[in-house]
């Protein structure tokens, strides 16, 4: 599913925000952190959650789950006012978000 949303969307142009972390690894991987995958979660390393100053190609940070949708709402509103519609904003979530509102 990763690799075709970063053929479909044009990241880090239409952010791609995913809901919870152990979703956005396989984005790491191709988002140019691979050689870097072996320090996941660890002091000094890749951090388990998508974080804005890792990499431009994570737009939006989260610890938790149901997030993703009202991120990903806000970055499509933002785009509208500026008169950026040609852009897009993709929520990616997971079964936590249905149930957490």
């Amino acid at each position: 599913m990763t690799v075709a949303l970063h053929f479909v969307f044009n990241a880090p142009e239409d952010p791609i925000i995913f809901d919870v972390s152990h979703q956005v690894y396989p984005h790491k991987i191709l988002t140019g952190r691979r050689s870097r995958m072996h320090t996941l979660r660890q002091a000094g390393g890749l951090s388990g959650f998508a974080k804005r100053a890792e990499s431009e190609y994570d737009p939006f940070g989260a610890g938790h789950s149901t997030t993703s949708i009202s991120a990903a709402l806000g970055m499509a509103t933002a785009f509208e006012l500026r008169g950026l519609t040609a852009r897009n904003s993709v929520a990616i979530i997971g079964d936590g978000a249905i149930t957490g509102g």
